[in-house]
């Protein structure tokens, strides 16, 4: 494995350059200073030599989020040392936790008398050359679908290189739940079938079908529940073909039914895949947030989406797999030889040109747009008008849909790019890590009282949400459900009572003392409370419907979590148009000649909401047949 990392430019840094007189009234000695990072503060110390440079910088305790802020505590210090900037950019995919340490290092200075107009003055920037590379494929993007493909590829005697705009790896697989849907009879068999749930699938298969593929589906999983009733089985029914009608339903059969199985059938194999890489599954399922069905399965041995992405990482090192990073360099352009796609021009950190061959295929894996105000604004048509630059999302600055405007120069098809998913995150952030607990708990309005079926499609949960008085609400969860390891922290990696102090979460041993931070009447609270553990012990819902209560979300004993939460853009389900294969298609209908693609970057398979915990399978599973698809071409 190869690593280039162009981390923070001596051509950005000199733009940024200490100016002749910088260090004229400085005072040597060690300073300290602390700034607002993502999580809490971050603490900053600086040490200045008798010539008035800075000699150290050192980043000191912080609560960041691990794979996240690690670019930025760790390439910073030293580039500032290096080249003695303070105004250099952040870093994009860690920004807040750049921004902390730069405004500490910043205070910094100033506690030194250093010269901040100099030490922040631009000057002129300087052109950089052109760097040529070849590989046998070249994959755009090092989040979870584009790490797949890198190793599907080298497994199959590839030569790879990586292209990331940002200074870590991970993209927005590293900033999810982690959740990863596979029908899984064994482990959802441990869930005792209610008879709501058996009524949804006699349902479901009673539909009329929209087409051949789809009565397929249906007479199989018709066929399917039929031998699993008569088998006086009690454990909850699943197979891939339920999976995939479930997530065609939800799509308001909009997406290609076709890619919506094979991403079913793909998503066990892949896990399989995962465990034999050292990724370890937890022995139950769950039911994440817009999930519909208890298939839910996540990490035993990380936190939230961070395994994923380690493990592709290790697998790549500890099998010197020929995979080379190119971190902080944005691709921009396809290189077309012919009819086929040849290669990609990228710029890196230094403002080089990089020009890279792949003798074989490209795969696109860059994610979608929902961190891109523009393009949410041009294309959204679910949400009014609502998506602006004030509307927060759970994504990554870095998702800012370049990979479907290069393909689509390219000739490559789009598909559903007006559907956009919200999910519910920080009301201030927009980030989905700071809470305890299943999302399957209780959620109640400002009034304390129920308000939606929490198991509903995210779309839907979303519409109820916004139809509140403020547009948000509160889930309300225990001790037993919180997901609190030993060390206090959630299932991201945060510390809770770090969170409770931030007013994220609050907790009490009653009910009734969580009515002060919803806003609401204790009695109405409690009253609340009292029906749900009556729906809980009744498996019935006669107010929303709700068709099962899992044994993980009963409020029969404290101590009690509240958790606010309010609408954020989360997914794009439009894109670029793949078949099975992930190759991608053209507006002619037919393949693009050396050109794949995989993950949210795609368009078709989740058509118009998203099934919730079907987006990282659908990532890695066609990931990975874009990298062998495109290490294998000919």
């Amino acid at each position: 494995m190869k690593v280039h990392a162009k981390l923070i430019s001596a051509a950005v840094c000199a733009a940024f350059g200490l100016a002749a007189g910088s260090a004229l009234a400085a005072k040597p000695g060690t300073y300290t200073a602390t700034a607002q990072g993502h999580n809490g503060p971050v603490s900053v110390t600086m040490t200045v030599d008798d010539a008035g440079k800075i000699s150290k910088l050192e980043v000191g305790e912080n609560k960041e989020t691990i794979g996240i802020a690690d670019s930025a505590i760790r390439i910073l210090p030293s580039e500032l040392v290096r080249h003695q900037p303070l105004g250099i950019d952040s870093l994009t995919g860690a920004t807040f936790t750049s921004k902390a340490i730069l405004a500490a290092a910043q205070d910094c200075a100033k506690q030194a008398d250093l010269d901040l107009a100099a030490l922040l003055a631009p000057v002129k920037k300087t052109s950089g050359k052109v760097i040529r590379k070849k590989a046998d494929v070249v994959v755009i993007g090092g989040g979870g679908a584009g790490l797949s493909a890198a190793v599907g590829a080298a497994e199959n005697s590839a030569t790879v290189i990586v292209i990331e705009k940002t200074a870590s790896l991970g993209g927005n697989t590293m900033r999810a739940g982690g959740g990863y849907n596979f029908a899984d009879p064994e482990l959802e068999g441990r869930h005792v079938m209610t008879e709501a749930q058996k009524a949804m699938v006699r349902a479901m298969v009673a539909e009329t079908p929209k087409n051949e593929a789809h009565k397929a589906l249906l007479d199989k999983v018709r066929d399917q529940f039929a031998a699993y009733e008569k088998s006086g089985a009690k454990g909850v029914f699943d197979s891939p073909e339920y999976h995939a009608i479930q997530t065609f339903k939800a799509g308001d059969y909009a997406a290609d039914i076709n890619l919506v199985y094979e991403l079913c059938k793909l998503a066990p194999v892949t896990a399989k895949h995962l465990a034999e890489m050292g990724f370890k599954w937890h022995d139950y399922s769950s039911q994440y947030v817009g999930a519909l069905w208890p298939r839910s399965h996540d990490a035993a041995n990380f936190k939230s989406g961070f395994g994923f992405i380690q493990t592709y990482e290790a697998t790549i090192r500890d099998k010197h797999y020929p995979v080379e990073y190119l971190m902080q360099t944005r691709a921009n352009e396809l290189m077309i030889n012919g009819s086929r796609v040849a290669g990609v021009k990228a710029v890196d950190a230094d403002g080089n040109t990089i020009e890279i061959d792949a003798t074989k295929g490209v795969v696109i894996a860059s994610g979608g747009f929902g961190a891109n105000v523009e393009m949410r604004m041009k294309y959204d048509k679910l949400w009014n008008g609502i998506l602006d630059e004030k509307f927060p999302t759970t994504n990554s600055p870095a998702i800012t849909g370049d990979g479907i405007r290069m393909a689509e120069k390219v000739g490559a098809n789009l598909v559903g790019m007006e559907y956009i998913q919200l999910l519910i995150g920080d009301p201030e952030t927009g980030v989905t890590s700071t809470l305890v607990g299943q999302a399957t708990s209780m959620y109640v309005n400002r009034e304390g009282k129920r308000f939606v079926n929490e198991l509903e499609r995210r779309d839907n949960l979303v519409k109820a949400i916004l139809a509140q008085p403020q547009g948000d609400f509160f889930w309300i969860t225990t001790e037993a459900n919180a997901q609190i390891d030993d060390k206090g922290l959630n299932k991201y990696g945060l510390l809770v009572a770090d969170l409770i102090k931030q007013g994220k979460i609050a907790k009490s041993d009653t009910i009734e003392g969580l009515a002060p931070f919803i806003g609401c009447d204790p009695a109405e609270l409690k009253k609340t409370v009292e029906a749900w553990r009556e729906m809980c012990r009744t498996q019935k819902d006669p107010q929303f419907g709700r068709a099962a209560f899992m044994e993980d979300v009963t409020l029969d004993e404290g101590p009690y979590y509240a958790v606010h939460r309010s609408p954020s853009v989360h997914h794009t389900m439009g894109g670029i148009q793949i078949n099975e294969k992930a190759q991608v298609i053209g507006k002619d209908g037919k393949p693009i000649p050396g050109l794949w693609a995989a993950g949210e970057v795609t368009g078709g398979l989740h058509g118009k909401n998203r099934v919730g915990a079907n987006a990282i399978p659908d990532a890695l599973s066609f990931g990975r047949i874009a990298g062998i698809g495109a290490a294998t071409s000919k």
